[in-house]
Order: structure tokens, then sequence, then C-alpha cells
């Protein structure tokens, strides 16, 4: 029971964090279900809801962005998931949370400090950024890190609403990908976690109804940076757990 509160909970809170910044969904769904399920359970379940709060934001975002503007890195996407779907096959579950684990850091410390870099060739820049997020979207089910900082080099996020709407597009589509990829992989089984997922529906409603009241209202910098905290504390203790059961 204790554990279905909590993952309500954490549904909620990536819910609210995803409508209210355009992002972080996987990066607080990830390490926090992982202290409770497995590796594996927690990957599936973030590829499915994740695709059910896209389709929430859709909804506000259908004048914000556009998917020509995302095409280019969801079409690398695709060719980096299929990789990553085999790699998913045989990943034991212990090394599958240390590297959803360090993923984890990487991205966090790369986002708090805005991290930028000069993009000389940009259509090179969008399939290996593209690529990268597509395995990492079908290996961990964290896609957004690479996306985020090429949109934070380029800029885009100078107007909030075609960062959004952009982020939203292009997580939708590979969500969809990563399940039909997942799904003919053999990684992808719905029965497994099918309650887990029906759990998290009323919650990530409630979320997508409080991020969007607050998107024009708060300031998202604050809110970025607490829950990268919390999400850097879950990322180090999913790692010492892991290594302390291992020895």
């Amino acid at each position: 029971m204790l554990t279905d509160v909590y993952i309500f909970a954490v549904f909620i809170l990536a819910s609210f964090l995803q409508t209210a910044t355009g992002f972080g969904y996987a990066i607080v769904t990830a390490p926090l279900l992982a202290l409770v399920l497995g590796s594996k359970e927690t990957v599936m379940i973030t590829i499915l809801t994740g695709l059910i709060i896209r389709l929430f934001m859709m909804k506000v975002t259908k004048d914000d962005g556009s998917f020509k503007a995302i095409f280019p890195l969801f079409t690398a996407s695709i060719i980096g998931a299929i990789p990553g779907a085999y790699v998913m096959t045989k990943l034991s579950n212990d090394a599958l949370k240390i590297f959803i684990g360090v993923v984890l850091l990487i991205a966090v410390t790369a986002l708090w400090k805005n991290y930028r870099l000069h993009i000389s060739r940009q259509r090179f820049a969008e399939t290996v950024v593209g690529g990268l997020s597509g395995f990492l979207a079908t290996t961990t089910g964290i896609n957004g890190p690479p996306i985020i900082l090429y949109y934070l080099n380029s800029r885009v996020e100078e107007n909030k609403s075609i960062f959004r709407g952009n982020l939203t597009r292009f997580f939708l589509l590979i969500n969809i990908a990563s399940i039909v990829i997942s799904y003919f992989a053999g990684t992808l089984k719905i029965k497994e976690v099918w309650y887990q997922t029906l759990l998290a529906i009323p919650a990530l409603y409630i979320g997508f109804q409080l991020g969007e009241k607050f998107f024009y209202r708060i300031n998202a910098e604050t809110f970025r940076k607490a829950a990268l905290i919390m999400v850097f504390l879950s990322s180090l203790a999913i790692i010492s757990a892991t290594l302390l059961k291992r020895w």
C-alpha cells in the first residue's frame, strides 16, 4: 500500500515538472521508481506513462512548436533506439541500475551548469544528439538530456512556449517509437507493468493540471534546480544501494 502511494506521488511530481517546464519526466521517474521497482520494469513504465503525459500536453501545446522542427532529431533517434533495445536484452538488472545512475549524474551535472557547446555543423549535431537520445530511450527510458542540452545550446529556450512545444512533440514521437521497438525486441512486457501504468493515469492528470496552472506563474529555473538536486541525490542512492548489495 505504501509503495503504491509512493509511486502515485512520484507520477504527480514528474507530471507536474514535465508540464511546468517541458522536460524532466524521465529524470524524475527513473531514479525514484528504481528505488522500489526493478530496473527493467522502471524503464518500461517510464516509456508507457511518458506517452500518456505527452498526449495530455499536446492539447495545450498545439499552437507552440512544430513537428517539422524536431523531425531530423527524431529520425536520428530511431536509428539509436534499435541498438539500445538490443543492449537492453544483454545487461543485467544491477548493471542497468548503475548505468541509469551514471547517465543521470552526468545529465544532471550538465543541466545544472547550463552547459553549452558551439555547434558549427548543425545536421551532424542533430544526428549525434538524436541517436544518443534514442539509445538512452530504449536502455534507460531517459532520452531527454541530450535533446535539452541541444536546445539550450541553440537558445531555443528563450521562448519557453516554443521550447516546451518542441520538446513535447519530440518526446511524443520517440515514446511511440520506443514502445514499438521495445515490443518487437521482447523487452516491453505490458502484462508485467499494467497495474502501475493504470495507477499512473490519475496521478499524471493531477500533475498535468497543476503544472499547466503554474506554467506562466512559477519561476521555472528555481523549480528546475530543486528537481535536479532531488534527482542527483536519488541517482547516488541507486548507485550506492546497488554496489553495496554486490559487495
